[in-house]
């Protein structure tokens, strides 16, 4: 029996119509009608409101089904694979401003720079290539090699997989 279908026994049970359960609870009868079919996932605010009225613990009814526990893993991992993909949109389009921006300050110094000068000391653009260059390598391997959340879905995959064999 799904959590719609309990809702809707205890609900009768205790001799409520969906409208003075939804006047008692404060709970828009749109939102009552949904839970009791299953549309959406109901906010805690209504389900604590209406447990209040019915005298009972619907947070503990509301366990999801392998479906909508399968469908809210994808999606988890859907965000996670959109996270690594902007990571790296982001080191792409700073290693190319970094290849336009460090060659255009070799070409200043360069230019300005007294041929007297220009050896003897260390060139200035250094110390922007080398900075901009660490920052750049950070994110490189932030978006490449570090795979973003990697270490808590680890973590997950283990608890899930003791809880598991607990429970077997």
């Amino acid at each position: 029996m799904n959590f719609g279908e309990q809702l809707k026994e205890i609900r009768t049970t205790k001799g409520f119509t969906q409208i003075e359960l939804s006047e008692k609870s404060g709970v828009a009868l749109r939102t009552v009608q949904r839970m009791e079919r299953n549309e959406g996932k109901p906010s805690l605010y209504s389900m604590n409101a209406i447990s209040e009225v019915l005298g009972v613990n619907l947070t503990l009814l509301y366990a999801p089904d392998d479906e909508t526990e399968k469908r809210n893993i994808m999606e988890s991992t859907d965000q996670q694979l959109w996270q690594i993909a902007k990571s790296r949109a982001k080191f792409k389009r700073s290693l190319g401003s970094y290849s336009l921006v460090i060659p255009f300050l070799w070409v200043i110094w360069y230019l300005t720079m007294p041929s007297n000068y220009k050896w003897n000391h260390i060139p200035w653009p250094i110390w922007p290539m080398f900075g901009w260059g660490l920052g750049l390598a950070i994110q490189y391997l932030k978006a490449y090699v570090i795979v973003a959340d990697s270490l808590e879905q680890q973590e997950y995959d283990k608890l899930k997989a003791k809880l598991n064999t607990n429970k077997e």
